[in-house]
């Protein structure tokens, strides 16, 4: 969370929002009110986990474009270019995605009925998936329930029920989420690259 602080305080971002459940303390005392980070912290507690998008809920709603991040994210994406992509698209809400090659352990049928008309060996497919990092717009917090858990995903499906532009920035640059040891111990390696040293 520190490197993240210090890129959003490196791209102008001044006014940090951090939602807060499970031992809520260590992330205040921490961090405190902001200052040493170059940025001004407000803490949003829930009572009960409120899922990806259900704290925004609790916030007064902005006027302007606001970026969301998950915690567990460390990367060095480019916040200017993903706005500058989410303005360009007329988005609502825009998400950044990560190409993930998905490599399948066994072969891969495709039948018509009973009838076998290919088999791959062991293919490897190539899908984007969800870098937890979104660009919203003011007016999507009509659609976000005050106090109750609602994840990001839920609110994507309605703005696209609504017929509302969502966008997928794609996202080139270093991205890992730390959902996992291993993926910690990934991005502890790798920690300065993404402070931008060798």
């Amino acid at each position: 969370m520190e490197i993240m602080l210090e890129q959003l305080r490196d791209v102008g971002i001044e006014q940090v929002n951090i939602t807060l459940h499970h031992k809520s303390e260590i992330v205040t005392e921490y961090f405190g009110d902001g200052r040493n980070f170059g940025v001004d912290i407000n803490y949003v507690t829930e009572e009960r986990p409120l899922g990806t998008a259900g704290a925004l809920g609790l916030m007064d709603p902005p006027n302007d474009t606001i970026l969301v991040i998950n915690g567990d994210v460390l990367t060095n994406l480019d916040f200017h270019a993903m706005l500058a992509y989410h303005r360009e698209h007329g988005a609502e809400l825009t998400m950044a995605v990560q190409q993930y090659n998905l490599e399948l352990p066994y072969g891969v049928i495709e039948c018509e009925g009973a009838l076998v008309k290919s088999l791959t060996e062991k293919p490897t497919r190539n899908i984007l998936v969800n870098a937890g990092i979104y660009l919203l717009e003011p007016e999507v917090y009509k659609f976000i329930p005050n106090g109750e858990t609602y994840d990001m995903t839920d609110l994507i499906q309605r703005l696209i029920q609504e017929a509302l532009p969502v966008a997928a920035f794609p996202l080139r640059e270093y991205w890992v989420d730390i959902g996992a040891f291993s993926d910690y111990e990934k991005a502890q390696r790798d920690i300065e690259t993404v402070k931008g040293r060798p």
